[in-house]
């Protein structure tokens, strides 16, 4: 079994390997209008003032799931017009990797952070991300951070006291208007949607320092008990080479339910009640 430090090593390279996608042409191509931009996501998020919650789980069995961390995500204005969007991720390491080759006997919480910062303008100014594990102090032992550079690119750079093969840097074609976030962050919305829309997403993998596309499509409708109700929802499939993983949607665009693509385990994102259920 590996030690402590090989494990982490692990764990952080699976982590910052669904690090960052960066978004193309979410939306259907045959939707009216625009594909979502900055400008968009700054819109709904405003809607709100309240934080999304999470329960993340590990899906056994389809009937056999069990809780190993809880995710929040939100958004904040500040005095000078730009929007920060920031979410939080927390892992039991024990329980997420019951029954695999990486199993561990000792409990340790990972915890990845991120925030994106939006200019009034609905541009890109900063994106950042950190990983941290309890036993080895509050400081990251990853950090990834990416930057609009001049020429319509993106810096993207990673540093980590773990080893130096996580310390590199890419650049990449970007638009400052399209869209950058983390793989763990919850989507909280996905508004628009109908059944037979397809669309595509490109994904960055920091590891193999190449994109891959991800095809989703709107496939059906399912209904699921959330909240103390009967819920109708769309189900969008995404697809790429090496993954399939779904998503639930509720009519007016909340996301209900989701799945996160690990080569690990089958990991399970569901949002907790807007209210107390009577």
């Amino acid at each position: 079994m590996p030690g402590w430090p090989a494990r982490i090593l692990i764990l952080t390279a699976w982590a910052i390997s669904t690090a960052w996608l960066v978004n193309r042409d979410v939306l259907p191509e045959y939707l009216v209008g625009d594909p979502p931009d900055w400008k968009r996501v700054v819109a709904a998020a405003s809607t709100t003032d309240k934080p999304s919650r999470w329960l993340i789980s590990v899906v056994d069995a389809p009937d056999r799931q069990r809780v190993v961390g809880q995710a929040t995500s939100q958004s904040r204005t500040n005095t000078d017009g730009s929007t920060v969007l920031e979410s939080r991720v927390r892992l039991d390491a024990q329980g997420l990797l019951k029954g695999t080759v990486l199993a561990v006997a000792e409990s340790t919480e990972f915890a990845f952070t991120s925030s994106t910062r939006i200019s009034p303008q609905g541009l890109l100014d900063l994106a950042h991300a950190e990983v941290r594990v309890r036993e080895l102090g509050d400081e990251p032992v990853l950090n990834v951070q990416a930057i609009p550079a001049p020429g319509g690119k993106l810096d993207v750079r990673f540093t980590s006291r773990l080893s130096p093969l996580l310390n590199f840097r890419q650049t990449l074609v970007q638009d400052p208007r399209s869209l950058v976030r983390g793989g763990l962050e919850p989507i909280d919305r996905l508004p628009g949607l109908r059944v037979g829309q397809s669309w595509s997403l490109q994904v960055l993998q920091p590891l193999t320092a190449r994109p891959e596309t991800i095809r989703s499509e709107v496939t059906g409708m399912e209904r699921l008990f959330w909240n103390g109700n009967p819920t109708e929802t769309f189900i969008v499939v995404n697809k790429s080479s090496t993954f399939s993983a779904r998503t639930w949607v509720r009519r007016d665009g909340l996301v209900i339910r989701q799945e996160l693509p690990t080569p690990l385990v089958r990991l399970l994102l569901e949002r907790e009640p807007e209210e107390p259920v009577r």
